[in-house]
């Protein structure tokens, strides 16, 4: 482009040509060429072309003149466009098709306010080369607030009630605090406390490890997340703070860089996540210590945000939400398939709501599969689910909905299901969750079991099902053979009572009290009706011929 070899119009504006020129004397510093031959990622491309744009454009420009930042994703757009056309006319967009779609995306986000970069005459809808930049306030109404009206649902609180209390604590409740207790968490998990996960909570130091080299990535994105959302943050914070984008070595944006671009470079609709930014991270910058923790020693008021218990605060959301959602959904059984449960669970946004409760308040992904098992079984055993509401919550748990984030970071993704990852504490859970499971279900075969003698009978299969794939099957689930041999042998006794006194209804029915009326063709009609009943059980449980190590049939 800079030789003139390019032929795309937008290309030939000299602002263009000299921004394309800063970035690529920033690309051919060493550190810079070396850490794109090593990770050779887009997103590496993008930053350094971002950082270069945004040092270049606000040149001459006043503090309070904003204007030169829509420039800024204007160029950003161009640079996309010539790496998307680099793919197209080398043939490689077969290879990297969700590249090439990603880099459309983000074409697009960046030119919301200037479609077309080449003819002056056919920008903004014919209105000329002019832009009109139109700032949106930030909204403390509630009604712009999706999930504060979730929120507001679930606990029943009025409309106003909520409104009256973001007001009264919109100047606690500030980017700048969230900031404030990422940057403190962040201190803490650095200092091994026990105000965050420890290496103590874990069986194995390996688990410990993975589980906080998932977290330094997760944080930072979230601060740059909240920088992004109010760039005035970069400003009161020292740059050695906050993280900065690799490579380290080479130059980064300064505190008035922070533009809608990064912003727009996120689809929070794709990622399921609100703060998931697809970028790398220079995590030798975080140490995060510039301000003194609020709040030292054993007092857990250093948080704004967080709560003093996240588990058991988590454990109290997700259970109004789920009661809500099972009070107000139509839980209508569908046919089951590999994707969709037959039942609903959770509604979209009480998952959301979750979702973004324990990104924020740290809470891990196999520790939030727990947490919700272990309330499914409260619920279970209060008797206000039923068991194919159980089988499908087993169901979400061994297969949860894609998560992009996790499937984005490998590590989080392989500790989910390895529990050798898992804490000390969610392994035990999980083991108490079988057992009582276990103890609800068997109590409730036991007392089907007896009424297998009724004309209409309730089905058996459901239950074992549950039994022996989600609770059987399961290699945590410790109970003795001793243990399942002595509910046999209970069964087996009250069977053989509840079937004496099923012979002594049919023999009162069939054969008349004195002797003196007697007559054989009672007899025969006595044994027609025990022979009625004992095909009637052969029939119905023809697909169970044993239960728990018994035959039914034997108890005749």
């Amino acid at each position: 482009m800079l030789l003139g070899k390019e032929k795309m119009p937008e290309y030939s504006d000299s602002l263009v040509k000299r921004t394309f020129a800063v970035f690529l004397n920033e690309f051919k510093a060493p550190q810079y060429r070396k850490s794109m031959e090593k990770d050779r990622r887009v997103e590496d491309l993008l930053l350094i072309f971002f950082s270069s744009a945004t040092k270049e454009l606000q040149k001459g420009k006043a503090p309070g003149d904003d204007n030169w930042k829509l420039m800024v994703d204007r160029h950003v757009a161009l640079f996309i466009r010539l790496v998307s056309s680099t793919l197209k006319d080398h043939d490689w967009v077969r290879d990297r098709p969700e590249l090439s779609n990603r880099l459309q995306t983000m074409e697009k986000k960046l030119l919301m306010h200037d479609q077309d970069l080449a003819t002056e005459s056919q920008r903004n809808g014919g209105a000329g080369g002019s832009t009109i930049e139109v700032e949106v306030p930030r909204s403390y109404e509630v009604k712009d607030m999706p999930l504060v009206l979730v929120v507001s649902r679930i606990f029943n609180i009025s409309y106003s009630q909520v409104q009256s209390d973001i007001n009264n604590n919109k100047a606690v409740w500030t980017e700048k605090a969230a900031l404030q207790d990422l940057k403190t968490y962040q201190t803490y998990l650095s200092l091994n406390t026990k105000k965050t996960l420890n290496s103590e909570d874990f069986d194995l130091e390996d688990a410990y490890e993975t589980w906080k080299k998932s977290e330094i990535p997760d944080l930072s994105q979230m601060m740059l997340a909240i920088i992004q959302s109010n760039p005035e943050l970069a400003k009161s914070t020292p740059g050695g703070s906050l993280p900065q984008f690799k490579p380290s070595g080479g130059p980064t944006s300064d505190s008035s860089s922070y533009s809608d671009m990064s912003r727009k470079m996120s689809d929070q609709s794709e990622s399921g996540s609100s703060y998931v930014i697809d970028q790398p991270v220079d995590m030798s910058a975080l140490n995060l210590r510039d301000e003194p923790l609020r709040g030292s020693g054993d007092d857990d008021s250093s948080y704004v945000f967080i709560p003093p218990d996240p588990r058991a605060f988590y454990r109290a959301i997700l259970k109004e939400a789920l009661t809500y959602d099972l009070h107000n959904q139509e839980l209508q059984p569908a046919e089951a398939t590999t994707e969709t449960p037959s039942t609903k669970i959770l509604s979209k946004l009480s998952a959301e709501i979750l979702n973004e409760i324990a990104l924020r308040w740290r809470i891990p992904h196999f520790s939030r599969l727990i947490i919700f098992l272990d309330v499914i079984k409260e619920k279970y055993q209060h008797q206000e689910i039923d068991l194919d509401t159980l089988d499908a919550a087993f169901n979400y748990v061994k297969e949860p909905p894609a998560d992009k984030k996790v499937n984005r970071m490998s590590h989080i993704g392989a500790a989910l299901f390895d529990r050798t990852k898992w804490t000390v504490a969610d392994y035990a859970l999980n083991q108490h969750i079988l057992s009582s499971l276990h103890d609800a279900l068997l109590r409730e075969l036991f007392e089907l079991m007896l009424l297998c003698f009724d004309t209409k009978a309730p089905p058996l299969g459901p239950i074992m099902y549950v039994l022996n794939n989600h609770i059987y099957d399961d290699p945590l689930f410790s109970q003795s053979p001793e243990d399942l041999d002595r509910f046999s042998e209970q069964l087996r006794d009250s069977l053989r009572h509840r079937a004496s006194e099923v012979y002594r209804e049919l023999l009162a029915k069939n054969i008349p009290d004195t002797k003196e009326e007697w007559e054989f063709y009672h007899v025969i009609q006595l044994g027609k009706a025990v022979v009625k009943l004992a095909e009637r059980i052969q029939k119905r449980y023809r697909k169970n011929p044993e239960i728990m190590g018994y035959a039914n049939l034997a108890i005749i």
